[in-house]
């Protein structure tokens, strides 16, 4: 394994040759970020600077009566005094490794430090990630409670942050990814996690991104899954004025079974693209897939979920769904679905709707002595939290709720709303 400065290099390098994705590649084509270069400049690769946020200012965005470990990240970097590291559970700030412990900081930064990056926007957070969540689980260890990583954004810069989440054999998580931010000048959040599951490891993972509008987020989230391992994601797009988040699922030991629920709601000018793939490479594998966008103003939504069947992933069973509301006729949404089977004893589905309020609906519930602006927040919000339904935390469940709720465009309190 190369050395942490050989392999830095060897990214930045890559990057230069790979240059950022545009608009000329199919899986970029809706979304430029030219918008990006434009705006930050040069402080595109800029490190934002050491952040003057107090405690109680962290605890003002903090998610409430979460009983979690919490790590706090603020301006891409670690801020232990708001931080509580569970003991034994083999966690480590990437800061810390890549100060001291140059091998496995490249572990934190690759599946394969030998392999070539042929992603440049990956080969640049590999090249210049400052910190970050190392977890390593023995096999069979399970943790009492969820890791909470929140990382805040309140100065222009660049965060480039870099999480690893590694779980061995029959060991269990719950890990929550929360970005919000305060900052008034434009910035940009790029952050990646890898994650790697032993056989009948089990993940749920949380992520929620809630940041200014003056901030733009490129994330990633890379899983691949051994024999019989469970993974569970809910992604939750709120933030951010272009906000971008792929998902690569790997489902390469026979058994494995993953399920992506997802929430996004771009309003304003907000451009919101979540792109997702799920490769079933082995036999008896199974995927649930559901996103629900909603959209208002002259907004701009992306989705395409891909799934592929590779030789040999007999009884495959696969199910995708993406559903759009909008709230505008200037709103937009670009969706795609998309299924490639190579194997012929497969169970696959896919489907995508687009469409505005239901007009029986509203009158049934204006017949019920509803106001026609109470009527239209209540069938919006239940169209949105039907994915939200699988978070199993009340608190994190109830935050988000919140938090979508007040980006509805009705006026109505959302906390007397949700009661």
């Amino acid at each position: 394994m190369p050395k942490l400065a050989e392999f830095r290099k060897g990214a930045w390098g890559a990057f230069e040759q790979a240059g950022l994705p545009t608009t000329r590649q199919e899986e970029w084509k809706y979304t430029s970020l030219a918008r990006i270069s434009s705006t930050l400049g040069e402080t595109w690769w800029t490190a934002a600077e050491p952040t003057g946020l107090t405690t109680d200012d962290i605890d003002a965005l903090a998610i409430p009566d979460l009983d979690a470990w919490r790590i706090v990240f603020a301006d891409g970097r670690l801020v232990s005094s708001a931080s509580s590291l569970p003991a034994g559970a083999a966690l480590t700030p990437l800061s810390e490794l890549l100060a001291t412990n140059g091998e496995q900081a490249v572990k934190a930064l690759a599946w394969d430090a030998d392999a070539p990056l042929f992603n440049g926007a990956l080969a640049a957070n590999s090249a210049l990630a400052e910190d970050g969540v190392c977890l390593c689980l023995a096999d069979g260890v399970k943790l009492d409670k969820p890791i909470y990583v929140l990382h805040i954004a309140s100065q222009s810069g660049a965060s480039h942050l870099r999480h690893g989440l590694w779980l061995g054999k029959e060991a269990c998580a719950h890990v929550i990814e929360h970005y919000a931010g305060v900052n008034e000048e434009p910035g940009l959040t790029h952050a990646v996690t890898l994650v790697h599951l032993g056989d009948a490891a089990q993940l749920t993972h949380d992520r929620l991104q809630d940041e200014s509008l003056k901030q733009f987020h490129l994330g990633r989230l890379d899983v691949w899954q051994g024999r019989d391992s469970n993974f569970t994601s809910h992604a939750i797009a709120l933030g951010a004025s272009l906000a971008r988040l792929d998902i690569a699922v790997d489902l390469a030991g026979p058994g494995a079974a993953c399920k992506l629920d997802g929430l996004y709601m771009p309003t304003g000018r907000q451009h919101s693209d979540h792109h997702t793939q799920i490769d079933h490479r082995a036999p008896h594998c199974t995927s649930r897939e559901h996103y629900r966008g909603v959209l208002d103003d002259r907004a701009h939504g992306v989705f395409n979920g891909k799934v592929v069947v590779h030789k040999g992933a007999s009884g495959t069973d696969s199910a995708q769904k993406n559903a759009n509301l909008l709230l505008s006729d200037k709103a937009e949404i670009d969706a795609k679905p998309e299924l490639v089977i190579h194997h012929d004893d497969v169970k696959a589905a896919h489907g995508c709707t687009i469409g505005q309020l239901d007009d029986k609906q509203l009158f049934y519930l204006k017949s019920r002595g509803i106001s026609a602006e109470e009527a239209r927040q209540m069938l919006t919000f239940a169209f949105a939290d039907e994915v939200l339904t699988g978070i199993s935390l009340p608190a994190l469940r109830r935050f988000i709720e919140k938090a979508a709720f007040s980006k509805l465009p009705f006026g109505t309190d959302a906390e007397a709303m949700l009661g």
